[in-house]
């Protein structure tokens, strides 16, 4: 049985509670039994033995659960005691006028719904659409010692949008539809949350790596006020090993699975950023992570943070090309924020406006174009990655990132995909209806495959040479 990571409700930051006022719970709790309640009061093992988080519910109804000290108000938990409780009162309860909010599940699960009304118990719907209700869950609680889960780095409008469409040319764009509550930001991708154990006091370290014996690890600092330590940025698809200090002594440790395929990375005050890696092809096969990050600006409009642009370097971004137009006052920035130089070769300000499709045929943006692919070889020969943006990481961005994917072969599906999930951050929607000019244009070229359509194009238009198109696909595919 897979195993899903057990702790994710640090939700109550997003409910309001309207009144103060008492509360009065009639529950009756069996000695050694697991009892699922979703309370809006904060509750401690003051009041029960034990008390368990609840999380990654999948498509089966299987609950993971970890133990903790406290939960907040609102958020779904297992209790159990030693002895059998009529448990009645919580002193200084917070108690809603309304019913209360739904709660999303970044992970295995779809949302719960609290149901005060009737037993103070809760329902729940997986992402499939399965709904049940806390007592037809099964239980398994995870050993803090011994971690072994699954988490999916793909947020859960993101995981929705994947897994209930597939986009031909001539299907219809879904995207708006998930461009919807919470109104916060839907670019930020899940991180993995390690939990920090009930009673650990000082600070905590927390090492993450592929290998088993963590030789590769990069430190995580936490805080053991925490209930979890957050963990961004890691690669799907991967198996990662981890443990916990507080203290001089390890508290947790084990190990858990990254599954989705986008790789969204969190840098905060940058907008829309992804990894081009993971996207399926035609011919079976699928990018590599981390060679091509695509997003918005650094600096003009928006202006990145210190932190975030080390966050990228981190990454082993080491070139930037800017897709931007100077004739843009707010764009009229011919410099990199990382610091890189043109002297150098590691920056390129292309000055243009390339987003169309027609614009393809057109000799200016072929010289971009070319530019653009001699310093992505250049990089990837070096060993280095490549940030490409323009403002919003949305039309030239996705201009550029059509011609790379369509050099890499990827699937109908996945092109389409790639350029809608702009609508998740701040530049707001973007639809497949007024893309389909773009992928489409490959078709005049002579080919058996849109690799191959494309290829032709970057021989014939772009003056690109076979070798240097055939060290780009073997590094970019696996």
């Amino acid at each position: 049985m897979k195993r899903h990571l057990a702790f994710l409700f640090l939700l109550s930051s997003m409910t309001v509670w309207a009144q103060q006022a008492d509360f009065t719970l009639q529950k009756n709790i069996q000695a050694g039994k697991f009892t699922p309640l979703c309370l809006p009061v904060k509750t401690t093992t003051a009041d029960f033995d034990e008390l368990f988080a609840v999380g990654g519910i999948d498509a089966n109804g299987v609950a993971q659960l970890y133990p903790v000290g406290s939960v907040e108000a609102g958020v779904p938990f297992v209790a159990r005691t030693a002895t059998n409780r009529n448990v009645t009162t919580f002193a200084d309860a917070t108690v809603s006028n309304a019913q209360p909010n739904v709660l999303a599940l970044p992970w295995q699960g779809g949302t719960v719904q609290g149901d005060y009304a009737s037993g103070y118990t809760w329902q729940y719907t997986t992402l499939l659409g399965n709904v049940g209700s806390s007592s037809q869950l099964q239980f398994e609680v995870q050993d803090l010692q011994d971690m072994n889960f699954d988490v999916t780095l793909e947020n859960l409008n993101v995981r929705q949008f994947f897994a209930q469409n597939r986009y031909t040319f001539d299907s219809p764009s879904v995207v708006e539809r998930y461009n919807v509550a919470p109104a916060a930001r839907r670019d930020i991708p899940n991180p993995v949350l390690l939990p920090v154990p009930a009673g650990t006091t000082g600070a905590v370290t927390v090492s993450v790596g592929t290998a088993e014996g963590l030789d590769d690890a990069a430190v995580v600092e936490g805080a053991a006020g925490n209930e979890v330590c957050a963990v961004f940025n890691l690669i799907p698809q991967r198996t990662y090993y981890y443990k916990m200090e507080a203290g001089g002594e390890v508290v947790s440790k084990g190990q858990f699975h990254t599954t989705g395929h986008l790789r969204m990375i969190y840098a905060p005050s940058i907008s829309n950023i992804r990894d081009l890696g993971g996207w399926p092809t035609q011919d079976g096969r699928r990018v590599r992570y981390g060679r091509l990050f695509r997003g918005g600006e650094l600096n003009g409009q928006h202006v990145a943070a210190a932190e975030d642009l080390q966050t990228l370097k981190n990454l082993g971004v080491s070139a930037e090309i800017d897709l931007r137009w100077s004739q843009r006052p707010e764009e009229n920035l011919p410099w990199s924020a990382f610091g890189f130089t043109e002297e150098e070769g590691t920056f390129l300000f292309v000055d243009g406006d390339d987003w169309s499709g027609s614009h393809l045929d057109t000799e200016a943006t072929q010289e971009h174009l070319r530019r653009e692919f001699e310093l992505i070889f250049r990089t990837l020969r070096a060993g280095g990655s490549v940030y490409y943006h323009c403002v919003w990481g949305a039309d030239r961005t996705g201009l550029f990132s059509l011609v790379l994917e369509s050099v890499l072969g990827l699937t109908t599906d996945s092109f389409f995909k790639d350029f809608e999930l702009t609508t998740f951050s701040i530049a707001g929607l973007r639809s497949k209806n007024g893309f389909n000019d773009r992928p489409n244009y490959f078709n005049t070229y002579a080919g058996a495959t849109l690799s191959d359509r494309a290829c032709n194009y970057l021989r014939t238009r772009l003056g690109i040479s076979q070798e240097d198109i055939d060290f780009f696909l073997e590094t970019m595919l696996e």
